[in-house]
């Protein structure tokens, strides 16, 4: 079980480093004709389960839309003492983001980021400020794997531009909704936080994990 004095210090780090991937925006959405691809995860606190987060991934053309939902709570002799929701909407062109909807209620401490590509350049607007970048700029797209390369990956929490590096581990064999799964093994390091990746050998995400900086293990597993 976790302690109460623990969770605010360190439990807001852990799941602010997942970049974790934001809202459904104001702005009207295109229809998009393929099904969605669904990634629903139970996440885990240590032993505890703290809540789930859905990701439905569609495309047409060269156009992909990822819609993303998080809804954490922890919980203390059964009290809530932390909360976190975070809604996002990232629209991608080939292997690009162009457009990025997110808002996140981080225990009551809020945030948005919002971007889109004109000229360009994807203008990007945040509660810390604006900036602007060049190039292919993409997020922590956890969901391909071909997708997560370069060397600094945008955050959708917070908005800001962090360098990355991305390491393949190896294969593993890991439990996969209770099946032994053959799995390759990927790890992304960041001066703040280092994220542990699972994908079946056709790329389907299935597994993550991260350490926080009190030792505990934040991780996702597929239903």
């Amino acid at each position: 079980m976790l302690s109460a004095c623990s969770v605010t210090s360190w439990f807001r780090i852990a799941v602010a480093l997942l970049g974790f991937l934001t809202c459904l925006g104001s702005a009207s959405q295109p229809a998009w004709s393929a099904s969605p691809q669904s990634y629903d995860f139970k996440v885990f606190l240590g032993k505890d389960e703290i809540g789930r987060q859905r990701f439905d991934v569609s495309s047409e053309g060269e156009r992909t839309q990822v819609r993303i939902d998080a809804q954490l709570t922890v919980k203390f002799l059964y009290i809530p003492v932390y909360r976190y929701r975070h809604t996002n909407v990232e629209t991608w062109e080939g292997t690009c983001l162009r457009e990025i909807h997110a808002e996140t209620d981080d225990n009551g401490e809020s945030f948005f980021v919002n971007g889109i590509v004109r000229n360009g350049q994807l203008q990007v607007q945040t509660q810390a400020g604006n900036w602007t970048g060049e190039g292919c700029i993409k997020t922590f797209a956890y969901w391909n794997p071909e997708w997560i390369k370069g060397e600094r990956l945008l955050n959708s929490q917070t908005g800001e531009y962090q360098p990355a590096s991305i390491l393949a581990v190896g294969e593993e064999t890991i439990p996969v909704q209770g099946v032994p799964t053959r799995t390759t093994h990927r790890r992304i390091v960041t001066d703040k936080f280092t994220v542990d990746l699972w994908y079946t050998l056709n790329g389907r995400w299935v597994a993550l994990q991260s350490t926080t900086k009190k030792g505990d293990t934040l991780r996702y597993t597929l239903q």
